[in-house]
């Protein structure tokens, strides 16, 4: 399936048409990120960067690195067909036709190349299973019902919040870990390049850091810093040691650790204005008169 699409508000000369479009391209995005998780548990970005780096490569031949299932099946290429088509009218992969065999080929671009881990670079991978996780998809399904009950759609579907969830599922605390860490190194190491207020900090303490992930980027490039990291016991539990980084547990509603500044990378939008204005009174309890 092609997509196709017109800027919203451009004029046309079908004005009818562009908003069938819009709306279809709208309903049908949901197989997008499923498709693209798809290629990425079949493994085949990194197929394709260590087979297809000097030609793209056929479906066929894409298959033939994908293992056997258990029930020692081949891959079904016309299905994989259809996906590599699909994810590359999305615009993830390069797609050309061979001229002698008329097949397919596909090749590595600009995005799916943030799909590739390195020894030298980290992918995108983690932030893609995290969003395309089923535990929150699931809870997508009772959206209205917040409007209607007054209710938060994943604690109605399982009957706890999300970060109880996490705190007793092992696996669904590491699926969340790597994926916020994966997100977080990518817009930190845009933020230490272009922001220079870090020069003349101190002390900080990351509210809600996670496994440490903003503070690895900052203390790379302003090692003078001391660096906090607070979050949750289950999260700090499971954070790599960091140099120049001190891991502390709690719960940032009760205390936060003193520092002249308490940054927040991707927190407020999670909690309603009560809660948020209770942590950001918290935040101006921790730090000093002249603090940020």
């Amino acid at each position: 399936m092609a997509s196709i699409s017109f800027p919203v508000g451009a004029s046309s000369e079908n004005p009818e048409m562009e908003a069938h479009v819009h709306l279809y391209e709208m309903i049908l995005s949901a197989a997008k990120p499923m498709a693209l998780k798809a290629a990425v548990l079949l493994n085949i970005p990194q197929i394709i960067a260590a087979h297809g780096k000097e030609n793209p490569l056929t479906v066929e031949d894409i298959a033939s690195y994908i293992p056997a299932s258990t029930s020692n099946k081949a891959p079904h290429k016309e299905y994989l067909f259809r996906i590599m088509r699909f994810v590359a009218s999305c615009g993830v992969f390069t797609e050309e036709i061979d001229d002698n065999n008329k097949q397919f080929k596909y090749g590595l671009n600009s995005v799916s190349k943030l799909l590739v881990k390195e020894e030298t670079k980290e992918s995108c991978v983690p932030f893609l299973l995290l969003a395309a996780e089923k535990v929150y998809l699931d809870a997508y399904h009772h959206i209205q019902d917040a409007v209607v009950e007054g209710c938060y759609p994943f604690n109605k579907v399982y009957g706890i919040s999300p970060w109880e969830y996490v705190g007793r599922n092992p696996e669904a605390n590491k699926i969340f870990n790597e994926g916020m860490a994966c997100h977080t190194k990518g817009v930190m190491a845009s933020v230490v390049k272009m922001y220079d207020g870090f020069k003349s900090v101190k002390s900080l303490v990351d509210v809600a850091g996670g496994v440490g992930s903003a503070l690895s980027v900052i203390i790379k490039e302003h090692p003078h810093i001391h660096a906090i990291n607070f979050d949750l016991p289950h999260v700090i539990a499971s954070a790599p040691a960091i140099p120049g980084v001190q891991h502390v547990d709690g719960n940032m509603f009760d205390q936060i650790p003193f520092a002249e500044v308490v940054f927040m990378k991707w927190i407020l939008h999670d909690w309603d204005d009560e809660q948020c204005v209770k942590l950001l009174k918290k935040s101006y309890e921790a730090t000093p008169k002249d603090g940020k």
